[in-house]
């Protein structure tokens, strides 16, 4: 798991969306057309599924997100593929010989069913020709394709001196050709600019200030200069990072050492642990008896006005000696 962002890099990251894919195309029941659909039990048991090779932290409600991200995109690459199989096999123009045409690793005939009936409606059609004329219209499309940028942010990585990618490194390879030598489009192009000149006005500005500009102030610029251009006009969610996807936040450091359980605790950290425990019930019990001393004095002071004097001056004694 990264540091940095709650997700899986590296050899894990593939092994993650493969299980992934298996796990859908062998436990997922294909008759819920909407992802949002899925009972929860049935989602229940493809988390169980996962966790018999992962460990999901079922508690935090980003990381789980990242992990419902990942079988989501499995859920619409299978349907996919279903779908295109239909297609070659009649889909619109016959559909009876599609739908005697049972895909071979389709989870069972019923799914099947469920599915060239949904296909086979004129609303579906109607959706699907839309989805098409949408994808058409995009204009800033990244070159990343199913691996995530923090997993991209892992390869490019320098092995020998851990040095990572800066912000700018990372855009420029997920939206330049490198093959064609040439950005995809002019959107892309323009964009990388804008990215440019409000990172290069923010470090003048700074300098003009007589701010001496550190490697760390460098790439907290560009990271911020992606942000103002490319983040979209609307309220981003708590966790999440635009250029990133889910991201640790402070109150969720302790998540890092859960994801890394495998590892027996040291002993020193299992000392310091008990010590902190050990000290936790001391103070509780000290602010128990400092609790129950002060309803000791009252009740006395109230039946016993003349021991009022009594009870008090051992009390300001001590704070004298404090003193």
């Amino acid at each position: 798991m990264d540091t940095r962002t709650k997700g899986f890099v590296g050899d894990s990251a593939a092994q993650f969306a493969t299980e992934c894919g298996i796990v859908i195309r062998t436990m997922c029941p294909m008759k819920f057309h909407k992802w949002e659909s899925i009972p929860t039990d049935d989602m229940d048991l493809m988390y169980e599924k996962l966790e018999t090779k992962f460990n999901l932290l079922r508690l935090d409600r980003v990381f789980m997100e990242h992990v419902n991200d990942k079988l989501h995109r499995q859920w619409k690459r299978t349907r996919g593929t279903l779908s295109a199989y239909w297609m070659e096999n009649g889909g619109i123009t016959n559909p009876q010989q599609a739908r005697s045409k049972v895909k071979p690793d389709c989870r069972s005939k019923e799914d099947w069913n469920h599915l060239c009936d949904y296909w086979e409606l004129e609303s579906t059609q109607r959706y699907s020709d839309q989805m098409k004329v949408n994808r058409g219209k995009q204009v800033i499309a990244s070159r990343g394709g199913s691996r995530s940028i923090a997993n991209h942010v892992f390869h490019m990585t320098n092995q020998e001196t851990q040095m990572e990618p800066t912000p700018l490194e990372v855009y420029y390879k997920l939206h330049f050709n490198a093959k064609k030598q040439a950005w995809e489009n002019d959107d892309e192009r323009i964009q990388y600019e804008n990215i440019i000149r409000h990172k290069d006005e923010a470090m003048a500005k700074l300098i003009s200030e007589g701010t001496t500009i550190t490697s760390t102030m460098h790439y907290k610029l560009e990271e911020e200069a992606i942000e103002n251009v490319c983040a979209r006009e609307k309220t981003i969610k708590s966790g999440w990072k635009v250029g990133v996807g889910p991201v640790l936040r402070k109150k969720d450091l302790w998540m890092t050492s859960e994801a890394e359980s495998s590892q027996p605790p040291s002993s020193e950290t299992e000392t310091l642990r008990n010590q902190v425990t050990s000290l936790k019930e001391e103070v509780k019990e000290l602010k128990q008896s400092k609790d129950n001393y002060e309803k000791l004095s009252m009740f006395i002071s109230l039946k016993f006005p003349e021991f009022k004097s009594v009870i008090s001056s051992p009390m300001s004694s001590e704070a004298n000696d404090s003193e």
